[in-house]
């Protein structure tokens, strides 16, 4: 099954838009626990940091991740067309060998039966 741009599209951007819902809702519920001195508190600002380092990570995997899908349809598109015309030259080249082959054998035939007379 071969993806538009407009699925290849929407199959980029919708994940990245659920990542940021689900980012939104991470910062929210540290949020609640930065002010109030409890242990988290220590190591919110790794919690932001390390929060952003995997969304933007997985922002990045992903957008290559679906280029290199197009990428993989557009080849495969270009490999069908020159295979396409690799074989009619090679059906030629087949023909070619298939002519050559039955004067060589025709050659020696004829070889054989002058010699034999």
């Amino acid at each position: 099954m071969r993806l538009s741009k407009n699925n290849l599209l929407v199959i980029g951007i919708i994940p990245i838009i659920i990542g940021l819902i689900i980012f939104y809702n991470f910062i929210a519920a540290i949020n609640i626990l930065q002010p109030g001195g409890m242990t988290t508190a220590m190591v919110y600002y790794q919690l932001l940091g390390i929060a952003t380092a995997m969304f933007v990570g997985a922002v990045v995997y992903w957008v290559i991740l679906v280029y290199y899908i197009y990428l993989i349809q557009e080849n495969e598109v270009f490999i069908q067309d020159n295979f396409t015309q690799l074989a009619g030259s090679g059906t030629a080249h087949l023909q070619n060998a298939k002519k050559l082959i039955s004067q060589v054998l025709q050659d020696i035939k004829s070889t054989e039966l002058k010699q034999h007379q």
